[in-house]
């Protein structure tokens, strides 16, 4: 999975979004490419993390125990209120890496509306980062980065504990002296940038502080692998599948989609117009076929006075009639009989009969009836068999 990291300018500066650094990391974490570029041209990744410069990101040392993270967000604002410059509303307060037994020592503050609008503008390129992490972060407790920015060279350096501070240097090639380092600065170990190393020469370094090169490249590489997320609280990602409904939801919004949306609105009246034409035209010829039933039903049986049925009385009158010419009908018990003695089984008896008009039920031993219905189809004859129970009914097939 390629992991885009992404070099964000100074929040004030942010919006539109310049060109940006940035580095393109394979799986396991090789450089694949590193540059520069419009965001719309950026390459892709299938995760993308942001670095917010030093300037905007202010990592503090704080100490909470371990809460839920629905009351984290208060405590946070009351343990840093005292160190805040600014009103904490207008900051997003987030904290670091959990110690192992979820207690809070370090938090971030950046300005909220700034951050926000970042984070927006790269999402509508495509590249919302899922993850971003504070420049001084990138730094292990107790070193410092000597580097240059659009403010000239700075150096960035992080204490023990794990606060951050960033100071900008005066420097001078042709100063009198080597310039030794600000106070309270004392590093373990000193990491210079490459575009850095001319300054490096200016300064006034310990004996026992060896400088180490980094890369631009390298630098914003560690981002990947940070255990810090700003992305926390009201700037939490949201899930993937509120993501796409809002953005199927903007998309619909656009003209194009609203014509289409008109369109489809537009063929569904006349989709419904038709199904209604079609329902009122069946209806009609389903009323003209009842009528035409009724009055030839009404011609067979001159007797009666009203059609109400013409299915049920016409069958009633046409068993009357074999009744008084003492021809049986289908659903009589002897004809009943007669078809299931032509696929009962021979020497198979009955346990249990039952009779209701037009149907015949036979109990039969084993599995007797289902060798009986086997044997209906051949016959020509309507039967069911359900466990030992055969049911033979009055119309032949």
């Amino acid at each position: 999975m390629q992991t885009l990291v992404l070099r964000l300018p100074p929040l004030a500066t942010a919006h539109p979004l310049p060109e940006l650094e940035y580095v393109l990391l394979s799986a396991n974490g090789k450089l694949q490419s590193a540059g520069r570029e419009q965001v719309a041209l950026l390459p892709r990744g299938a995760r993308v993390v942001a670095v917010v410069d030093a300037l905007d990101a202010s990592v503090m040392a704080a100490t909470l125990p371990a809460m839920a993270p629905s009351r984290l967000q208060a405590a946070l604002n009351g343990a840093l209120e005292d160190r805040l410059l600014q009103d904490a509303g207008q900051l997003h307060l987030s904290v670091g890496p959990l110690a192992e037994d979820g207690i809070v020592t370090l938090a971030c503050a950046v300005q909220k509306a700034a951050l926000q609008q970042a984070i927006a503008d790269l999402a509508q390129a495509g590249q919302e980062p899922e993850k971003i992490v504070p420049e001084a972060a990138l730094l292990a407790p107790g070193d410092a980065l000597l580097q240059t920015s659009g403010q000239g060279p700075r150096l960035l350096w992080r204490d023990l504990q794990g606060e951050a501070a960033w100071l900008p240097l005066i420097l001078a090639a042709d100063a009198a002296a080597p310039q030794a380092l600000p106070l309270p600065v004392t590093p373990e170990h000193l990491w210079v940038q490459d575009q850095a190393q001319p300054q490096l020469s200016w300064l006034d370094l310990p004996p026992e502080l060896t400088p180490a090169t980094l890369s631009d490249a390298g630098w914003m590489a560690r981002a990947a692998q940070s255990p810090w997320n700003l992305r926390q609280f009201d700037l939490a990602p949201k899930h993937a599948l509120s993501r796409g409904w809002a953005g199927v939801m903007e998309q619909l919004t656009t003209p194009a989609w609203r014509r289409v949306g008109a369109l489809l609105g537009l063929l569904a009246v006349v989709q419904l117009v038709g199904m209604n034409a079609a329902a009122f035209k069946l209806s009609r010829q389903e009323s003209q076929l009842r009528q035409k039933l009724d009055t030839t039903a009404a011609e067979a049986l001159p007797g009666v006075p009203a059609i109400l049925d013409a299915r049920l009385q016409v069958q009633r009158a046409l068993n009357d009639a074999r009744l008084r010419t003492g021809r049986p009908g289908d659903g009589d018990l002897d004809v009943l009989m007669g078809r299931a003695s032509v696929v009962v089984p021979p020497g198979i008896v009955p346990t249990v009969l039952k009779f209701s008009p037009g149907q015949l039920q036979l109990s039969l031993p084993g599995d007797a009836a289902a060798q009986a219905a086997a044997r209906c189809t051949p016959a020509g004859l309507s039967c069911v068999a359900q466990g030992d129970v055969l049911s033979v009914t009055g119309a032949a097939q």
